[in-house]
């Protein structure tokens, strides 16, 4: 596959360069676009154009195929393990963190978005708290506790977390409706 792969690549390197030497032979004089165009209407020259064409093709999809594996290797993770890289997808870190979340600090409403920094996952959490709860207090806790979990069961550094408290308010069971005790008239 490997060996496909370097020699697809070689071929569309000497394509374009080939292509590449015609159109500046041809923009400076050297080579002569009417005699081009008479080739270009023979069988010849027609197929030619198609296995221009189809090559072209094929070296859209390399490149295609290149920005979708560099894509893919910047949304991940990575850990350099004694063996080898580790690769996290950024859907498992956000399911560790919203586990940590739940089940340390007790939150039940929250989002997450990650971002990819030089140290490490930078962490923003999006959350509501009740209003018997310390914005600070809570905040700090949020911080410690994701840092270290993170760090802990991914190996993967945490640079920051960031923790926007969008609202304040009791939870759906805490709310409930008011009795009336007014239906005798």
């Amino acid at each position: 596959m490997r060996q496909l792969r370097v020699l697809g690549l070689v071929g569309a390197m000497i394509l374009t360069s080939g292509l590449g030497i015609g159109f500046i032979l041809a923009g400076v004089g050297v080579l002569s676009l009417t005699s081009l165009w008479g080739f270009l209407d023979t069988v010849a020259g027609l197929v030619l154009i198609n296995l221009v064409g189809v090559s072209m093709l094929l070296i859209s999809v390399t490149f295609f195929m290149a920005l979708a594996r560099e894509r893919l290797s910047q949304s991940l993770f990575h850990h350099e393990g004694r063996w080898g890289r580790i690769d996290l997808a950024p859907k498992a870190v956000k399911e560790l963190i919203a586990d940590v979340l739940r089940k340390e600090i007790g939150l039940d409403r929250f989002r997450i978005s990650l971002s990819h920094d030089v140290d490490g996952v930078g962490i923003f959490v999006r959350t509501t708290l009740a209003p018997n709860q310390k914005v600070t207090e809570v905040g700090e806790r949020i911080q410690r506790e994701l840092a270290t979990h993170v760090v802990e069961r991914t190996g993967v550094e945490v640079s920051d977390v960031v923790v926007h408290v969008h609202s304040i308010r009791a939870s759906e069971a805490e709310v409930k409706e008011p009795t009336s005790d007014a239906t005798n008239s």
